[in-house]
């Protein structure tokens, strides 16, 4: 998780970023460095309907990895990486998919 955050955080570091997380374990252990422009705020406890996250992951395991083929486990691995920079691109995908009433304001 903080290598992941790490990432995030250096990407975008000229933004404030908010992340929307649930309660997993790795996500509230208190080892998780703490980033300036990274605010994490947690779902309350088994609320799956309003996990962005969840709906996301969904799209991608659908539209990507769905009944898919691959010669190596290093070209499986690189697919939800390039399904994410392919989703980034459309803003209309990701409203859809994590746009929420309650995250649109």
């Amino acid at each position: 998780m903080e290598i992941f955050m790490e990432g995030l955080s250096e990407q975008y570091s000229q933004h404030r970023l908010i992340l929307v997380m649930d309660q997993a374990a790795w996500h509230r252990t208190s080892n998780l460095k703490k980033f300036e422009n990274i605010r994490i705020i947690y779902l309350p406890p088994y609320s799956p309907e309003v996990n962005p996250t969840e709906h996301l992951w969904e799209h991608i395991r659908e539209k990507y990895l769905r009944n898919g083929f691959w010669l190596s486990m290093e070209t499986l691995e690189d697919m939800p990486e390039k399904a994410l920079v392919l989703v980034e691109k459309s803003k209309q995908i990701v409203q859809g998919l994590v746009g929420f009433h309650w995250t649109l304001v």
